[in-house]
Parts: structure tokens; sequence; C-alpha cells
């Protein structure tokens, strides 16, 4: 919504409420927040639900476009962790917040998450993403793929759903949940994440041989002549448009069930070595 040559040049209830606005559920991301228990049979963890920066600078362009801008510097006091402050300016009212930031040890990636994490605090001092604290606390499961955690596809499916309706305004949201799928959708949980948001896919070259291995696999049993998506959707519980997308996990999972039809005669493997 444009702003009103009567209420450009100053913070008017108008901009204040577009600003306290919540963002689009395509904006709304989601993060580990405490490491899980690898003991643990079914690893779990709190996860936090947060927007970038970049959204945050795109919705301050539409709330108060062209009326905003940032400076940057050392904040008078620091102690412990790196920490930057950014002094927001909107429609002539200036208030201030400081990021910080825990090292990474990669070039650059602190610098730039300080200034990430400045902005993104600022901006909350104006209300944006006030929202965000409509969100309960929320425990999904997780997986691990080499030295990283990640939540799982499933656990995120069941996160856009809690997202839809928190965003909705649904009451009576418990303050901590753990997530369970249960599948939303007729045939499974559809509109999965992303490879971002997840361990990487197996990929177009392995996901060729991995059809390949499924027809053999399948060959004589009630899924004859069926795509491997569509058996892949079947066992892993959400929509599966290509087995490139897959990760490595879900493909040997796919793969596992595939041969316990006993249609396939020795072992074949789905890693990036064979």
């Amino acid at each position: 919504m444009p702003i009103s040559a009567e209420g450009a040049g100053k913070l008017s209830a108008a901009v204040v409420k577009r600003l306290r606005q919540p963002f689009a559920a395509e904006h709304l991301r989601w993060k580990i927040q405490t490491r899980p228990q690898e003991a643990q049979a079914d690893p779990a963890a709190l996860v936090v639900v947060y927007v970038d920066a970049r959204s945050v600078a795109a919705h301050l362009d539409d709330a108060a476009p062209g009326q905003w801008h940032t400076e940057y510097r050392a904040p008078p006091v620091t102690v412990g962790l790196p920490a930057l402050e950014c002094r927001l300016s909107i429609c002539g009212v200036t208030r201030c917040d400081v990021g910080t930031v825990e090292p990474l040890g990669k070039a650059g990636s602190d610098t730039k998450d300080l200034y990430s994490d400045a902005l993104k605090r600022a901006a909350v001092q104006f209300g944006v993403g006030a929202f965000l604290y409509r969100f309960p606390q929320v425990q999904a499961r997780v997986e691990k793929s080499g030295t990283t955690w990640y939540i799982t596809r499933e656990a995120q499916a069941e996160l856009r759903v809690l997202t839809a309706a928190v965003l909705a305004g649904q009451g009576g949201l418990p303050r901590f949940q753990a997530l369970r799928v249960r599948g939303y959708l007729q045939g499974g949980v559809a509109e999965v994440s992303g490879a971002e948001d997840g361990p990487p896919p197996i990929g177009e070259e392995r996901g060729r041989k991995m059809e390949e291995l499924l027809t053999r696999a399948l060959h004589r049993s009630e899924w004859q002549g069926e795509a491997g998506h569509d058996y892949a959707s079947f066992i892993l519980g959400f929509a599966v448009s290509r087995l490139a997308d897959l990760t490595e996990e879900e493909a040997k999972t796919v793969y596992r069930a595939a041969k316990v039809l006993q249609v396939v005669g020795g072992e074949v493997g789905l890693t990036g070595s064979d």
C-alpha cells in the first residue's frame, strides 16, 4: 500500500500498522536451536521460527517505500561476542539495537551475519516480526547427514501446517509440542521443502540409476510398471515428483523397501562411490 502525501515523512499509525503486519508464510524459516542427543532412537530438537534480513528489508520497502535507511557502527560497549549497532530510521524516527554473532571461522561470514542480526533486531523496535511471538515452542524430529543436523522433511511439512494455523490466528495452540507426521493430505504430505533446507539430494545421474534399480526391484510385483517416484511417494509418505530430489537416506529407505519384495538378487549400493 503506497504512503499518501499526507502520511509521507512521518511515522503515522498507518505505517506502524503495516510494519507490524505478519510476513507471508514463504518468508518464514525454521532452524534447530538445541543440539539433539545422537543416542536417541528418534532424535528431536527444539526448533525456532525466524525471518532472514533480506525478507526484513523487503518488508520495510513495502511498509515505508523510500522512507527508511540504516547506519551501522560499533556499539559504545561490547562484552564477549562480536557486536554491531544498527540505527534504523523510518519516516524520520530512529531506533537502534545491537546484533551479535557466534564466530564461525569462515571468511566474511561473521561480518555478514553481524549486519543481518543488527538490522533484524533494530526492526523489531518498530514492531517488525512481532507476530513471531505467537508461535509456540516446538520440538521436531531431526536427522543427521555427515556432521550436520537437519529438520526432517516430514517435520518441515508439519511446521508448514503449524505456520498456516498461527498466521490464520487459530487459538488454543500449545506452547510446546512435539511434531509427528500424520499425513494432512490424501496420499501423503505434498509440497516438501527444497534441498537448501535439508541434506543434499542424490542428483540427476543417481536419480536415473535409482529408477533403473527400482524397475528391476519391482519387476513381477504389484508395483510392476509403476513409476519409481510413485513407489517412493508410497514408501516415504509424501509426494515425490523426481527421484533426483531424494536425499541419501530417503533413497536408501525406498530401495530397502523394494528389496523386501524379494525380487532383487544381490546388493546394489546407492552411495556416491558405487
